[in-house]
């Protein structure tokens, strides 16, 4: 009989989109994906939707409601993202893993693209700044894994 190939990398990865980043306090609330949003996928950036307790994908600039955050209890079939009418996780304050769209340094302003993904670039016109939030790691290009602080007193 043989025995399958099995390779293991030495290195871990330091974590996921939507993966809580530490055990610094943190904040997350529960809300409904709106019938009307898109799937949102873990670890992005989600809108207040106009109905109470919802909220919804962005598509353009709105009232920012927080991070979605992995839910592992979710159906295998849902794949990596809240499809409407889940209940979703959204984290106000604390340590997030997510995706920096760009070069991000440690203390850079944070902000919130119109489609959910998060920068350092100001761009007035379509980027919304998150208010009393920092990027908490350094990248060294595009679409890395980085480490987000939200409700940072400064």
């Amino acid at each position: 009989m043989a025995f399958p190939t099995v390779s293991y990398s030495r290195d871990t990865p330091a974590g996921y989109p939507g993966m809580i980043a530490s055990t610094e306090p943190h904040h997350i609330i529960s809300m409904v994906v709106s019938g009307t949003s898109g799937n949102i996928p873990f670890g992005i950036g989600v809108l207040f939707d106009t109905v109470e307790d919802t909220v919804k994908l962005p598509t353009a600039i709105g009232k920012f409601a927080g991070v979605a955050v992995v839910d592992r209890t979710l159906p295998f079939a849902n794949g990596e993202v809240y499809k409407p009418y889940d209940q979703i996780s959204v984290m106000k304050t604390g340590s997030i893993w997510v995706t920096a769209l760009v070069a991000v340094a440690q203390g850079d302003p944070v902000y919130m693209t119109p489609t959910g993904g998060f920068t350092n670039v100001s761009n007035s016109a379509a980027n919304q700044l998150i208010e009393n939030a920092e990027w908490a790691s350094v990248t060294a290009g595009t679409n890395q894994l980085a480490r987000l602080r939200l409700g940072v007193t400064k």
